[in-house]
């Protein structure tokens, strides 16, 4: 690790958070907080920002997987869940809350550490993935911006498609600006001047694109 990852703790049981905080130390991690209820780990993990929370689920007042689901919303910190029961149904909760890795008590130090390892590298994948998304999202809203852009052109210069999208293209570089914010800024106006209420004539000339392009 550059650096060690900052670990919060939330067990309700002294003797057993006092543990994890040994092993997860010996290991090499930082443990940011010790907390012993959902509320408190939900309320150190938005100040902290931890890399990963261990997490047990049967604690007072909010439990395990109920502090998590919120975990994983909002900041988005990946949880471990630290159960003594490893019943199937509650695995599947765990899962569908987005929790990516649990524990069996007792938890040896292996394992635990293993399972942060695996638990991090997951929550880096996903995070890319939505990022991957959002480029993707945000180049198909481009591309549709140019789409329109060139059709108003086409339509109001009576140019053909490669004609319009050679004009945006020249226009872009000599407003040193990107094709899809020029794009917009024509769809924006064209909007405008098709409004119910258009302007003047001569308030029309000023405006927006027509003249420079």
């Amino acid at each position: 690790m550059n650096r060690p990852y900052k670990v919060l703790i939330a067990d309700d049981e002294k003797p057993v958070a006092a543990g994890l905080q040994g092993q997860l130390e010996s290991l090499g991690y930082d443990v940011v907080a010790v907390v012993n209820d959902g509320h408190h780990a939900i309320e150190v993990c938005r100040r902290a920002l931890p890399d990963v929370v261990l997490m047990d689920i049967e604690m007072p007042g909010l439990d395990g997987l109920s502090a998590a689901r919120q975990i994983v919303r909002d900041p988005g910190t990946p949880v471990i869940i630290l159960t003594a029961h490893g019943h199937p149904n509650l695995i599947d909760q765990a899962v569908e809350d987005g929790v990516l890795y649990y524990l069996l008590k007792p938890v040896t130090s292996p394992s635990l550490h293993a399972a942060l390892q695996v638990a991090v590298a997951r929550a880096r994948e996903i995070r890319t993935l939505r990022e991957n998304v959002n480029t993707l999202e945000l180049t198909l809203r481009e591309r549709k911006l140019i789409e329109r852009a060139k059709g108003i052109l086409m339509t109001r210069r009576s140019l053909s498609e490669s004609e319009a999208f050679r004009l945006l293209q020249r226009q872009s570089q000599d407003r040193r600006m990107p094709m899809a914010k020029l794009a917009e800024s024509i769809v924006q106006a064209d909007e405008l001047l098709e409004s119910p209420h258009q302007p003047t004539e001569p308030a029309r000339r000023g405006t927006g694109y027509s003249q420079d392009l």
